[in-house]
């Protein structure tokens, strides 16, 4: 994700399953993480943040554009070049709408 810096794009983590606040922070310190990470307490696909977003089981991936729509979600891991492929493109797209009109 470092090839994403300064560009509009965001990561963002939800561990569900029962993962505590402070278990997290550690699996964020030993693993590494740059990116937001958030818990959701109870058991997987019970918690508030994956019912909200109908989640119900890990890993599961959205990718969300500018105005907030969800434009993939997968239900597992997709691989890196189809989500590498997706994200360009939404960044692109961002981007171009972000600039000034000629």
């Amino acid at each position: 994700m470092k090839n994403l810096k300064g560009r509009p794009f965001v990561l963002l983590g939800v561990h569900v399953g029962g993962t505590s606040v402070q278990k997290l922070k550690e699996i964020v310190t030993k693993e590494g993480l740059t990116w937001r990470s958030f818990s959701d307490n109870g058991t997987a696909g019970a918690g508030r943040i994956a019912r909200a977003w109908n989640h119900s089981m890990t890993p599961t991936f959205f990718l969300i554009d500018r105005e907030g729509i969800i434009r993939n979600k997968w239900a597992g891991p997709p691989g890196a070049e189809i989500v590498d492929a997706a994200v360009t493109k939404l960044v692109a797209a961002a981007e171009a709408a972000s600039r000034p009109a000629k």
